[in-house]
């Protein structure tokens, strides 16, 4: 009996990890030869130093840190050319502005700054040595079947942002950043309460630590009151105590996922009721997964979170 399981063991480690992991390296290897490259001057900010990456490379670096590779082919090919548009927006050679936390680098891996990323020891480590090379050839595929394409709105790279969990709708980027992005319009993000992890979240805080967090005089009332929301139910302001706060502010200090929560007291605790993961503009990882499960292209996927643009191959960097 022992034997058959080892058996079929080997059968599925070499049809779904070893195979495809030796097929792309080939594949990958032959096709470097010929293409041109981009190479980067990326800080690593755990090690302090910058490393030249070629863009590629990198890219599957990122979509390896920012999305499970497990996720639906699709939308793994969405976040790859979501990866790639941002990037380039960043770069000095394309108009942007570099990384501004680290002088003399293009980009970092610090993921307050820019995207998330994992090198090869990273994945490993994340995913296992046994499960290494077939997550790694599904990044390698939904970064390499893209390879050069971008969005673009009027001509132009687009600011491709993007979050976890929009929490059923995303944002406009009016009510984040304060300007207007015609191709970053709140739109409804149906399948995001399909990652349950990420789509509704409570936390709890006694009066004594909301006191403390906000400066609240001791005789002072912890008055909680929501005074502005977004279209998409975010809150934009609120009051506690006797200041008010911008929504990001309230997220920040209370450490949330999100700002798109309401306020209900429980045994003398207030409880905030979360929705979503992240500043909610541009694409949701989670929406664009459950997109995919319902038969949806990558390049659908992008135009639904993306209003009105294009989506173009760089075939010169």
């Amino acid at each position: 009996m022992w034997r058959k399981v080892l058996i079929l063991f080997l059968f599925v480690f070499i049809i779904l990890i070893l195979l495809p992991a030796l097929l792309t390296g080939v594949l990958f290897q032959r096709g470097e030869q010929k293409r041109e490259v981009l190479l980067l001057k990326l800080y690593d900010h755990q090690r302090g130093e910058i490393m030249n990456i070629e863009l590629e490379e990198y890219l599957r670096g990122v979509v390896a840190a920012e999305m499970p590779a497990l996720y639906h082919m699709e939308a793994l090919k969405a976040q790859a050319v979501v990866a790639r548009t941002y990037t380039l927006k960043q770069l000095p050679r394309y108009g942007g502005p570099g990384s501004r936390k680290y002088p003399g680098a293009d980009l970092s891996t610090d993921y307050t700054e820019c995207q998330a990323f994992l090198t090869e020891a990273g994945m490993k480590e994340k995913w296992g040595s046994l499960f290494y090379f077939y997550y790694w050839y599904r990044i390698n595929k939904a970064v390499e079947s893209t390879r050069g394409q971008v969005m673009l709105y009027d001509g132009k790279l687009v600011d491709a942002v993007y979050h976890a969990n929009a929490g059923g709708k995303t944002e406009d980027s009016l009510y984040v950043w304060g300007w207007d992005i015609p191709y970053l319009r709140s739109v409804e993000s149906p399948y995001d309460r399909e990652k349950e992890r990420n789509y509704l979240n409570r936390h709890s805080f006694s009066f004594a630590e909301l006191r403390r967090i906000f400066n609240i005089a001791d005789k002072g009332e912890a008055i909680l009151k929501v005074e502005g929301v977004s279209p998409s139910g975010r809150v934009l302001e609120m009051r506690v105590g006797d200041k008010s706060y911008t929504g990001r502010e309230i997220r920040e200090k209370l450490s949330l996922p999100s700002t798109k929560f309401h306020i209900t007291v429980e045994d003398g605790n207030y409880i905030f009721t979360c929705y979503g993961k992240g500043h909610g503009v541009g694409m949701s990882q989670d929406g664009a997964n459950g997109l995919a499960g319902q038969g949806y292209s990558y390049q659908e996927i992008l135009k639904h979170y993306y209003q009105g643009v294009e989506i173009r191959t760089i075939k010169s960097y």
